[in-house]
């Protein structure tokens, strides 16, 4: 297995300039058709999801269909014999009969327009999986599975995980794989008709998100940790903050000295969870595909809570990760400008260069609505940025194309840092 390589190490290579797009994508407009919206924004990076969750997305360009619904939780790729055998194996998408064949046309395609392929993929986020097998969601306060998220702290899953990364790294056609939501999620999450009709601060949101399924409690047990006295703690907290009694948020330290000091100890447990399963599915990338790039989506700038010490809310601890990737890619999705300013300077204060940094924005409503917006947003994260990645083509006027290319070519990223 190749190893991990080190912060300080420097890699040469060309930014990495990109847009996320869907498998349906290039199966109903045509591999020609998508590469070309690639060369139309100025960009050298086409990141497509291999394995996906769910949602209905309205397709403003597509000639097939203009609403789709994909199958939940399926692969876009065909998996190896495991997956035959694998008590938790997604189903594989029938919009394609050979996807082989059609990723090898792509790639051989892209490879003469000099455009590289990357492979996305929600790692965690799987309501397929998660409503095939509640067992293996996450288990809240008060005992309800969340559908949609996966425990990271289960042995099943990251065995899952690690299977999946790494058949799509063996495939031998894309120069990195970005991961995502190798985490915890969030309670608010824009699930199908999500409704939360009380007022919920930031802290007790978080609470309200916490996991106490069978590993999650079996790891905390063995750190020592009382995890119904901490159940109990932050079940109540959230209890009373959605009554109709008034409190002021608590900030981390508050936090941290919850359930008689308890609390800070499962949080570094939960993040020991999080942190071995980023280090199983990383390994597994990296035996089938020594040289790939390993990038990691950071949801980090969108966490209300902000970052304690150097982690997030999602139970990522960049200090334990960060030697395991090649890139992070920190989101920075935000309509008002000033707030996005200040997460930036935040973030690049946070990590101090340290590892390259890919920002991804959203070219598409709410984020952006003009040109001027999309490139006062590139202009604010350029000086942090080496490569720039937009979401999502699926979901863009093919006008926004030509805006991409305007705002990369007023503020290219610059080549510096950890490559």
């Amino acid at each position: 297995m190749a190893p991990a390589r080190s912060r300080g190490e420097k890699h040469m290579t060309h930014q990495p300039i990109g847009i996320y797009a869907y498998p349906w994508d290039v199966l109903d407009e045509g591999s020609a058709a998508v590469l070309n919206a690639v060369e139309r924004a100025g960009l050298n990076n086409l990141y497509l999801a291999l394995w996906y969750h769910s949602g209905m997305f309205f397709l403003p360009h597509n000639p097939m269909r203009r609403v789709y619904f994909p199958t939940p939780g399926a692969m876009y790729f065909q998996p190896g014999s495991w997956h035959g055998e694998h008590a938790l194996a997604p189903p594989v998408s029938d919009l394609c009969d050979d996807w082989t064949s059609l990723w090898r046309k792509l790639a051989a395609e892209a490879k003469q327009r000099d455009i590289r392929l990357s492979a996305w993929m929600p790692v965690l986020h799987n309501s397929g999986v998660g409503t095939a097998h509640p067992e293996i969601s996450v288990e809240n306060p008060w005992g309800d599975r969340i559908s949609h998220t996966l425990c990271p702290s289960n042995e099943s899953v990251t065995d899952l995980a690690a299977k999946v990364a790494g058949n799509v790294a063996e495939l031998g056609i894309f120069e990195r794989i970005l991961l995502e939501s190798v985490e915890y999620l969030p309670l608010r999450h824009d699930h199908h008709h999500e409704v939360i009709g009380v007022p919920m601060s930031f802290d007790t949101e978080f609470l309200a998100s916490l996991c106490f399924c069978d590993a999650c409690r079996h790891r905390a047990a063995h750190a020592g940790i009382d995890t119904e006295s901490v159940r109990r703690w932050a079940r109540g907290t959230v209890d009373d903050a959605i009554g109709d009694g008034t409190r002021e948020p608590m900030g981390w330290e508050e936090i941290e000295s919850g359930a008689d000091g308890q609390f800070g100890d499962f949080l570094r447990v939960r993040e020991e969870g999080v942190a071995r399963a980023s280090k199983r599915i990383v390994s597994s990338v990296r035996s089938k595909a020594p040289g790939i790039r390993v990038a990691a989506l950071d949801f980090g700038p969108l966490y209300p809570l902000g970052a304690n010490g150097r982690r997030w809310q999602n139970g990522v601890d960049l200090d334990a990760i960060l030697p395991l990737f090649d890139e992070l890619h920190p989101t920075f999705y935000f309509s008002d400008l000033e707030t996005m300013a200040e997460k930036i300077s935040s973030y690049s204060a946070l990590l101090g260069g340290e590892i390259s940094l890919v920002p991804a924005i959203r070219a598409i409503l709410p984020q952006t609505d003009s040109l001027e917006s999309l490139v006062a947003q590139v202009e604010l994260v350029a000086p942090i940025a080496t490569g720039y990645t937009f979401y999502n083509y699926s979901f863009m006027q093919l006008g926004s194309l030509d805006w991409i290319k305007s705002a990369i070519r007023a503020r290219p990223p610059e080549l510096k840092g950890d490559k």
